[in-house]
Order: structure tokens, then C-alpha cells, then sequence
């Protein structure tokens, strides 16, 4: 790690932290394969789990077209980026995320989620 940064090895799974977090905010800094490789879904395509639970999509959408649930920051599966703020392939890309859990009571969902994200400076999910 003398360089500064971790990665995993293709297809040898996932980076976790050691700890399980509810409420929390994190910054996340990226880069997408350059050159690009694939289209849609299959350029750099990864994500941030918050929970195990919700995925905040990293994906290559650089003049990359894909279904707007599926594109660089948005909650994957469930609601698209307000604006697609991605750099080129190769440039890095930031993601600051402010994650409330959702809040049970009697085994009742009490609060949803909510999650903020600012992706390269602008406001993606609020």
C-alpha cells in the first residue's frame, strides 16, 4: 500500500470494513478503467453497500448510456443521479455520502433510509 491506494484483485470478491455501521458518512475516491472497456453495465462497474443492503452504483457513465437506476451514483435499483456528474475514464471521481439507517420500533418500520450523495461536487440523491 506504499502507494496510497487499495484495490482488489479481478474477481477475487469484495473489500469490506471491519465494522458494521448504521448511521455514517463517507468519502470514496475512484477511478473507471481507461481506456474503457465494454459498454453499459459492463464499464467499471462496481458499488459503495451501505448496510449490505443499498448499493450506491460506481459504474463507468462517461458517455456510457445504461438504465438510469443503473448509472454512476444512483441507488442502484431504485432511484437514478439527479445529474450525470461523471469524469472521463482514468480521471478520479469522489463520492460523499451522508447514509441514515432506517429506524425500527416494536418490529415496525418506524424511518426510512435516507441517503445523500454528492458525486464530483454536485448533488446526485438527496
Amino acid at each position: 500500500m506504499g502507494s496510497g491506494y487499495f484495490e482488489t484483485v479481478p474477481k477475487t470478491g469484495y473489500i469490506y470494513s471491519k465494522k458494521a455501521f448504521g448511521d455514517c458518512q463517507l468519502h470514496v475516491e475512484f477511478t473507471t478503467p481507461s481506456p474503457p472497456i465494454g459498454e453499459g453495465q459492463d464499464r467499471g462497474n462496481s458499488g459503495v453497500l451501505l448496510m449490505g443492503l443499498y448499493e450506491i452504483q460506481v459504474l463507468d457513465s462517461y458517455n456510457n448510456r445504461t438504465y438510469a437506476d443503473g448509472s454512476a451514483a444512483a441507488v442502484y435499483g431504485q432511484y437514478p443521479p439527479l445529474v450525470n456528474a461523471s469524469r472521463a475514464p482514468g480521471q478520479w471521481q469522489t463520492y460523499d455520502i451522508v447514509f441514515h439507517a432506517p429506524k425500527f420500533g416494536d418490529g415496525k418500520l418506524v424511518k426510512k433510509a435516507r441517503v445523500t450523495v454528492i458525486h464530483n461536487g454536485w448533488l446526485v440523491q438527496d
